[in-house]
């Protein structure tokens, strides 16, 4: 089956999301005046590494709607393929932050790489925004049936894996049966259509195209139950650049939250942006489903990740992540 120019966009668009893993523009008002004027921020340019994925649209709608320049940052983002490439660069002072997932961060501050300072959620898991599915002709009815059967993912033992495994132990599903394959993005159809994968983990907007060019069925939701709202994303700095700029990252954060704020009620705001900084067209981003875009941080959700990994044995050790986040201004 041929996959028409939705379809293909779409296939990239989810790529380029996972490879990390939404009016017109705003400006200052009187009552409330940019940060920069009372002298209060450390600095007033900052560089944050980030991915062409839907996920980090929070930080281009903040842009384009200049809730930055209303706390007197300039923001500029620096696109990378995958998250850990940007762990270096922010190590090295190359860029002031970076955008990622939070398994990533998590591994690298359990491994000594990187001491960590969560500066805002970003994006967590909304229903039907990630899907595992199967093909028309596949044999697969419910999620029993996923006992003993192959399921790619893009990168081993990370946030797909994760929240998985607590989503079919929540189906009565043995999640030590599944067999995990890494398949890199473009192979995920070959491999789907030709029988190396007996199940598709997709995301958005794979799940649509998905859907609607090849008549695929949706077997489980990995954003379900015990996973519902499971945080993805968020952006992070080393506790060393915080410490020396606590007033620029306050201001970050309150950029962020807001720009969550204006897209939980406005998708336009979110559709917009997306083909600026992703291969989404114009079409497909108005069709998809988007990820939950934070517009405050809470510790207790983000802690389940933690848990879950410790309870992977994907760390050595317990995280505390209340401790690694910042604290929470107002706008």
């Amino acid at each position: 089956m041929r996959l028409g120019r939705p379809a293909r966009a779409a296939i990239i668009g989810f790529a380029l999301t996972l490879a990390a893993a939404c009016s017109s523009g705003g400006g200052t008002t009187a009552s409330a005046p940019p940060a920069a004027a009372s002298g209060g921020l450390e600095k007033t340019k900052i560089k944050v590494a980030t991915l062409p994925a839907i996920d980090s649209a929070a930080l281009y709608v903040a842009i384009d709607q200049g809730l930055f320049e209303k706390e007197g940052l300039e923001v500029t983002p620096q696109v990378v393929q995958a998250a850990p490439e940007a762990i270096p660069m922010m190590l090295n002072g190359e860029i002031d932050a970076m955008f990622g997932n939070y398994v990533s961060m998590f591994q690298a501050q359990d491994k000594g790489t990187l001491k960590l300072r969560i500066l805002a959620e970003g994006s967590r898991a909304a229903p039907d925004s990630l899907s595992i599915m199967v093909l028309p002709t596949s044999p697969i009815k419910t999620p029993k049936d996923l006992e003993g059967k192959t399921i790619n993912v893009n990168v081993l033992h990370n946030f797909q894996e994760l929240a998985l495994t607590q989503v079919l132990k929540a189906n009565n599903v043995d999640p030590a049966s599944i067999k995990y394959v890494q398949v890199t993005f473009q192979n995920i159809m070959p491999s789907w259509k030709g029988g190396q994968i007996d199940a598709a983990y997709l995301g958005e907007p794979m799940v649509t195209a998905a859907t609607s060019t090849m008549g695929a069925r949706k077997i489980l939701d990995p954003a379900s139950g015990p996973a519902a709202e499971f945080p993805i994303s968020g952006y992070v700095s080393t506790q060393e650049w915080y410490d020396k700029n606590p007033h620029v990252a306050a201001a970050f954060q309150r950029a962020i939250h807001n720009a969550a704020k204006l897209m939980e009620n406005n998708r336009e705001v979110v559709s917009k942006v997306l083909p600026t900084f992703t291969q989404i067209d114009a079409a497909t981003a108005a069709t998809v489903t988007f990820p939950y875009f934070s517009s405050s941080d809470n510790p207790v959700r983000l802690q389940r990740v933690a848990d879950w990994m410790l309870e992977a044995r994907w760390l050595t050790k317990a995280i505390e992540v209340k401790t690694l986040m910042s604290p929470t201004t107002s706008g």
